[in-house]
Formats: C-alpha cells, sequence, structure tokens
C-alpha cells in the first residue's frame, strides 16, 4: 500500500473541499443566517451524499450516468427545477409571518443531501477523480474506491465543520447589517446558484 498516494489524495481533497463553491457558500449562508446546528445539519447532508456517490462509482452506475446523456440531463433538470422551487418558495410564503423570525428551510439535513444527490456532475467527478489514487496492487479497486470515499467524506465534513464554527461567530454582527427581507433574498439567490450550478 503507497501510503504517499494517499497523503496527496487527502491534500488534494482539502484544497478542493476549500475552494470556492456552492456547497460552502451554503454552508456558510447557513452559518450566519439560522446559527450553528441548522448549519451543522446541513453539512452531514451535503456529505451523506458523498457515500452516495462513492457507492455508484463502486457498483459502476456512475459510469451508466456518464455514458447515458439522457440520464444525465434529466437529473439535471430535476436538480435544477428543485432549487429553482426552493428559491420562489422562500421568495413567496410567510408574507404573513413574524417579521423577526428569519426564513428556515424545513429539513436542512434534507436540503444539504439533494443538493449532493441532485448534481450528477459529482458523480463525473468521481470517476475522473478516484482513479488517479489508487494505492495498493493487492486491494481490489472497489475496496480501494470505498476508502478514498471514506477519506473525502472525513476531509468535506471537517473543513465544513470548521467553517460552521467561524463563520458563526460573526452570526450577530452580519444579521445586524442585513434585514429580514434581505436576508430573504439571499437564501433564494443561494438556492436559485446551486440550480443552476447543477444545470449549467
Amino acid at each position: 500500500m503507497d501510503v504517499e498516494i494517499l497523503l496527496v489524495f487527502l491534500l488534494s481533497t482539502s484544497l478542493l473541499t476549500i475552494s470556492p463553491g456552492p456547497d460552502i457558500l451554503y454552508v456558510f449562508y447557513k452559518s450566519i443566517s439560522d446559527g450553528k446546528n441548522p448549519a451543522i445539519k446541513t453539512v452531514f447532508g451535503l456529505t451523506t451524499g458523498l457515500f452516495f456517490h462513492t457507492f455508484l462509482l463502486v457498483i459502476g452506475f456512475s459510469i451508466l450516468i456518464k455514458n447515458n446523456q439522457t440520464i444525465f440531463f434529466l437529473i439535471k433538470i430535476f436538480g435544477f427545477l428543485y432549487f429553482l422551487f426552493l428559491a420562489l418558495n422562500i421568495l413567496f410564503k410567510n408574507k404573513k409571518s413574524n417579521s423577526n423570525k428569519l426564513i428556515k428551510t424545513n429539513n436542512d439535513f434534507f436540503v444539504g443531501l439533494m443538493m449532493n444527490l441532485l448534481n450528477p456532475k459529482v458523480s463525473l467527478f468521481f470517476i475522473a477523480f478516484f482513479p488517479g489514487f489508487i494505492f495498493s496492487d493487492s486491494i481490489i479497486i472497489e475496496i480501494q474506491f470505498l476508502v478514498l470515499g471514506v477519506i473525502f467524506w472525513f476531509v468535506a465534513t471537517s473543513i465544513f465543520l470548521v467553517v460552521v464554527f467561524i463563520s458563526s461567530t460573526f452570526k450577530n454582527q452580519i444579521q445586524d447589517l442585513l434585514d429580514n427581507k434581505n436576508l430573504k433574498y439571499v437564501q433564494a439567490l443561494v438556492f436559485l446558484l446551486v440550480g443552476i450550478w447543477i444545470i449549467k
């Protein structure tokens, strides 16, 4: 077993996770708008989806997604429509609700999970990324993919949680700068950007 390859994978995964993207942006938003607990639920929803994509890679189903453009397109369309629905729902619901309350999603874990599951590009990324880090000649490929998936999950979860704890520190200051109406628009915009990111 080549430990150096695993260390390079660990470093590469860390750099990829901290690079700007919709996932880390949404985690940051949840921290400053709703606080630690909803953000932590979102984090575990997002990273739980990584196990799903790892499993698809192990059983070879992700290859089918890659080779079948119709399936790939339909998953992207569904993902876009789901997050467009969330954005519109936030904009138009609860108009008579208490103005002192922030707009919250019903299930932060589920929304985070859907952000990951409904993005087929994650599976394609795993197809392109994981084979470059095969670390053993004696362990079957499927087991090595599972190991890499667990490492990816651990790194992503750890970094996202650090983002939660750092950004939630500034929650009150940022909320003082934005009224509830603006926070609602920010949340809707984040969902819309996630949808666009999935479909592009």
